[in-house]
């Protein structure tokens, strides 16, 4: 359970409203104390320390802090476009997850609100002169909170949205998703073999919409399967496209699950109307991937740009020979299918290698990656490697009319 409610609140944590609603409650919490800490201290310490001022500074944030969030929310939706139109419109989505962009929008509308109603709650009398000292100082603190907080926003600023903002935002969920299902290819279920069924009989469990399994829950769907003293084998796994009445998964033996408990098998398999990058592997590769095939594109024509994509997928798939796989599965009652690594492999190579045509660095690019992944000691990567490299030379030796170029890619086809 644990383990399910920490992967909802990391996932809840990716949501800019988040950010800006825990910010903004935690200035009120400050005005709170405030009010709470003025009587504590000793009376005449505001004509001492100044706190008058404190007036003018909330006056300066109040009128200041509101033009630079709608500034700032205007260059975070100027980047969202240029990285959805030039370079991959799944990309963009990794975008608005990004923290830094959340924390800046949500300390500037956090100032805000802190400026506006601390104004009005001296306009109503609430601080008296000795409680100004403690506003004093907090509102002194939240202004270095600010400067800090611009000058974070302006180095940010730098690349936010750029081809190589985005493709380090892809690559490094992608990593994020292979290191994942290269410790625990089953999400810490059983693996079902390739081409294996589920025993006969049981109760299936179907999709109530259509949509794409956007992640599995396998620590609620063990402790189903604890309840019902009974085995789930999930029949689609995530990235799966389902209509309504398709089966999601098959509660075997044990007692027979009732509403309740399908329900709650049918939550721990969400279905949403796109794929999410959360434990899938497959998707975040192609985002990655798509990247270089726009590139490749006509009429952006930008080899360079492929050749890069190629070894930051070899970057990233190399991942899969440096995990340690877990001993042993966390949840002995579940079962899910593994995800090949040969789909793991064309959802990034072969989609670029489908695109390249006769683009010579592309394809050398392309032989020598795939190469670099059979020295990685790992058998089933190295196979899948392989057989991606043969695909793609037949390929490239096709589209590639000139002698000497074919010569090149023969000679540097991975083996």
């Amino acid at each position: 359970m644990f383990g399910t409610i920490w992967r909802w609140a990391r996932q809840q944590a990716r949501r800019i409203h988040v950010r800006v609603i825990l910010v903004a409650v935690l200035n009120l919490v400050a005005l709170g104390l405030a009010a709470v800490a003025g009587p504590w201290l000793p009376p005449g310490l505001a004509g001492r320390v100044g706190a008058g001022a404190v007036d003018a500074i909330l006056q300066v944030l109040a009128s200041s802090m509101l033009a630079v969030t709608t500034f700032s929310l205007t260059v975070m939706v100027t980047g969202f476009s240029r990285a959805e139109g030039q370079w991959s419109p799944r990309g963009q989505e990794l975008l608005r997850q990004d923290t830094v962009t959340h924390s800046v929008l949500a300390t500037f509308l956090g100032a805000f609100l802190y400026a506006l109603i601390g104004i009005i709650l001296r306009a109503a009398g609430v601080f008296g002169e000795d409680d100004l000292v403690v506003l004093f100082a907090v509102t002194v603190a939240v202004a270095l909170w600010i400067v800090v907080t611009m000058i974070r926003w302006i180095v940010h600023l730098d690349g936010f949205g750029s081809l190589s903002f985005t493709l380090d935002a892809i690559e490094a969920r992608a990593a994020e998703a292979v290191a994942g299902f290269a410790r625990s290819p089953a999400q810490g279920a059983q693996v079902l073999p390739p081409g294996a069924h589920p025993p006969a009989g049981g109760t299936g469990v179907h999709a109530t919409r259509a949509g794409h399994v956007e992640q599995v829950y396998e620590g609620a769907l063990q402790e189903a399967a604890a309840f019902l003293d009974a085995e789930i084998y999930v029949l689609r796994p995530v990235g799966s496209f389902v209509q309504p009445g398709d089966l999601l998964a098959r509660v075997v033996g044990g007692r027979s699950p009732g509403d309740e408990s399908e329900a709650a098998i049918r939550a721990a398999i969400p279905v949403g109307a796109a794929r999410s990058f959360e434990m899938d592997p497959v998707h975040a590769i192609a985002t990655l991937a798509e990247v270089g095939t726009r590139a490749l594109s006509p009429g952006v024509n930008d080899p360079q740009t492929a050749v890069a994509v190629v070894y930051r997928l070899a970057r990233v798939l190399g991942a899969v020979a440096a995990a340690a796989p877990e001993p042993a599965p966390r949840c002995d009652r579940v079962w899910l299918a593994a995800v090949p690594l040969e789909r793991l492999v064309d959802a990034g190579f072969g989609a670029v290698a489908r695109h390249a045509g006769g683009a010579l660095e592309v394809n050398l690019a392309l032989q020598d990656a795939l190469g670099s992944l059979t020295r990685l000691g790992h058998a089933g990567l190295a196979e899948a490697a392989r057989a991606a490299a043969e695909d793609h030379a037949r390929r490239a030796l096709a589209a590639t009319g000139d002698p000497v170029d074919r010569a090149r890619i023969e000679a540097a086809r991975a083996r």
